[in-house]
């Protein structure tokens, strides 16, 4: 998976990030609509798990009381660091979501999109555990992924990605 994003991170690029050369453009489509799925983000600490180059990272930190920001993509966490950091209360950490680990119930919610479909089976079922439990009771998770097909129009010599079903990701 390294590989495959040290391919794709070259510029640190929305475009690269969502692999679509119209990525400007949906994202203008996509945000307002992911944001309004969300609960009240005032006094919550959100763990934002695939947070790339910040796309969500600086509406995040405009209403939370806390934002940790994980990539495993270094150009993708500077980037998102220089151009987030002064905005409020954030954490920026490069780690690969598989081997991270966080208090029990140290965040009230937790928010990834288009991260869980690059993880194998086994990779998602650990990571599901760790998440409940990583929630304070009452805590909300959110996580928007690609089902069935690729998303995207850029060229891939190499398509690492898990293509699920959403049954796949309720029964999980």
């Amino acid at each position: 998976m390294t590989e495959f994003w040290k391919e794709h991170s070259k510029f640190a690029t929305v475009e690269e990030m969502m692999l679509d050369t119209n990525a400007q453009e949906l994202t203008q489509h996509e945000l307002p609509e992911i944001l309004s799925l969300l609960p009240s983000l005032a006094a919550s600490d959100v763990l934002e798990l695939g947070a790339g180059i910040g796309r969500f990272t600086r509406h995040l930190i405009g209403k939370a009381r806390h934002v940790t920001a994980v990539d495993f993509m270094e150009k993708f966490v500077e980037k998102n660091k220089k151009d987030n950091s002064h905005l409020g209360s954030v954490e920026f950490i490069q780690a690969d979501v598989t081997k991270l680990d966080f208090p029990k119930h140290g965040f009230d919610v937790v928010f990834s999109n288009w991260l869980l479909m690059y993880l194998s089976d086994q990779e998602l079922k650990s990571l599901a555990e760790k998440l409940l439990l990583w929630l304070r009771p009452g805590g909300f998770l959110f996580f928007r992924e690609s089902c069935f097909h690729q998303s995207g129009d850029c060229k891939r010599d190499f398509n690492p990605t898990h293509y699920r079903s959403p049954a796949y990701y309720n029964h999980l």
